[in-house]
């Protein structure tokens, strides 16, 4: 054998092992599209062995709807020798689908094709999901519709016949501003890719946002040939957002509407307060008055009656009237000193305020006989009240707790005053071990002019006056409970 028809036969060799050996399925039909010769991938391609695959035509292979194009394809290469491409899809030994991308080129005797089949199922799968599911389109670079996705049309209402070779700023983003393309197509030539929020047009007139992203669409040569658009709906979430800014403007309002309430009911009790105040110093009055009235109209008879009273009956009567109006006066001073505070308020430590009470209370002789414990805190903040007033009120407790020790004869008495912060509020707790305050009195422990103290020691207005600077003035509370072996008064005061 000669030198060349071995090296002939050698590349013939070569290629056919090539071919074999190819990726794509390579195979040669005749003009029936009978198989005369596959490689080994038409075999997994196809899921046909290969000698099954050499008794079939591969017209028969192809699902129904596609058999035209292939038709059409042979025929064109039959008298022009033309060599293009289409896709069908074939239905497996397996019956599943498989889509090719088919190549057919007629060989030089003109009796056989040789076809290239590329599987091309997993990109059809990927762009059938982004069809379904990511909304996008493309345009010519005027903005000209050329395809648009399933997911678009299932969102704005639009059929794709109803938008293809449409103008999409017209159509879609009717509500963008007049050179909107312009200054789109400029941002993308200049920096590759536009993004923005737009407001969309549906097919009924009701309006949806996209988060939108532009990508320009490149020919061969460089050039921009048209746009991609990859949409997010985000209507919902600026539906959302625009719900909420609107709710918290609702709350704000509705809290501003609480305040101006919550003052004009503050503004109520301390007028409430002050008339109930009026009412108990008016009652407490009358007898005070009817005595002067009385002395006053004895002597103003006697007078009358030519029956002058003796200097020493007239010094009587004006000084039982001195007297009397005496106790109108400091009665009226009392009133003063709770409705009308002199002092100011500014900040201080609550625990400097518990211990100058201890301190002054602990100056009391009668104090000596009574443990005194004391829990606060050493670091609490600063607020702003009363100082003076708030230290008298913790050092009336304290007196009225050690009173209640020594008027119950307790043994080992102990009193207790314990302060500490908790959500934005100080506490002030002093309890004692004096057997408390009888369970029948207790509710009424701070009206005025009750008390539990014979008359000599009190006139029942020190917790009331504590009260009504408290609740007036500090802005806070105060309540009275039992507890094992006495009594324990709660006062709450904001921090604000």
């Amino acid at each position: 054998m000669s030198p060349e028809v071995e090296k002939l036969k050698r590349s013939n060799n070569e290629l056919r092992e090539i071919v074999n050996n190819s990726w794509d399925g390579i195979g040669i039909i005749d003009k029936q599209s009978k198989f005369i010769y596959v490689n080994m991938a038409f075999s997994p391609i196809l899921g046909y062995p290969k000698e099954e695959l050499l008794q079939f035509t591969f017209e028969s292979l192809i699902l129904e709807e596609y058999k035209n194009d292939f038709k059409e394809l042979l025929e064109k290469n039959i008298e022009n020798r033309y060599s293009s491409e289409v896709h069908v899809v074939c239905q497996r030994k397996d019956k599943q689908k498989v889509y090719l991308q088919i190549t057919i080129s007629l060989m030089l005797n003109k009796q056989f094709f040789v076809v290239s089949a590329k599987d091309i199922t997993k990109q059809i799968s990927d762009d059938e999901i982004l069809d379904k599911y990511v909304l996008s389109s493309h345009t010519s670079i005027d903005d000209t519709i050329s395809k648009v996705s399933s997911a678009f049309c299932m969102l704005s209402g639009y059929t794709k016949e109803d938008l293809i070779a449409k103008k999409q700023n017209e159509v879609i983003f009717q509500n963008s501003k007049e050179n909107f393309l312009e200054e789109l197509v400029a941002s993308v030539k200049k920096d590759k890719e536009w993004a923005g929020k737009l407001k969309c047009v549906k097919k009924d007139n009701s309006f949806f946002w996209v988060d939108v992203k532009v990508k320009p669409i490149f020919n061969k040569y460089g050039d921009i040939t048209g746009l991609t658009y990859l949409m997010f709906d985000i209507t919902t979430e600026l539906t959302l957002t625009s719900q909420k800014q609107n709710l918290t403007n609702q709350v704000s309002l509705a809290q501003d509407e609480i305040k101006q309430k919550d003052r004009i009911l503050m503004q109520q009790s301390k007028l409430a307060v002050m008339a109930e105040t009026l009412q108990m110093v008016s009652h407490e009055w009358r007898q005070p008055l009817n005595i002067i009235s009385i002395q006053a109209q004895k002597l103003e008879l006697q007078y009358s009656m030519d029956l002058e009273p003796k200097a020493e009956e007239v010094v009587t009567v004006l000084d039982n009237i001195k007297n009397t109006a005496a106790q109108l006066s400091q009665t009226i001073e009392e009133f003063q000193n709770y409705v009308n505070l002199k002092s100011k308020k500014k900040e201080v430590n609550a625990s400097a305020i518990v211990n100058k009470a201890i301190e002054i209370f602990k100056n009391d002789k009668e104090t000596q006989n009574i443990d005194f414990l004391k829990d606060i805190m050493e670091e609490t903040p600063l607020f702003e009240t009363y100082e003076n007033e708030l230290t008298t009120i913790l050092l009336n407790l304290l007196i009225n707790a050690k009173e209640a020790i020594l008027r119950n004869s307790v043994k080992n008495g102990v009193i207790k005053l314990k302060e500490y912060f908790k959500d934005d509020t100080i506490y002030f707790e002093i309890s004692d071990n004096g057997k408390g305050i009888k369970e029948d009195i207790i509710e009424r422990i701070f009206e005025p002019y009750f008390s539990t103290k014979e008359s000599q020691h009190g006139v029942g207005l020190g917790l009331y006056t504590c009260k009504i600077i408290i609740e007036t003035h500090l802005n806070g509370s105060i309540e009275a409970t039992n507890h094992n072996t006495g009594a324990r008064f709660i006062i709450k005061l904001p921090i604000k």
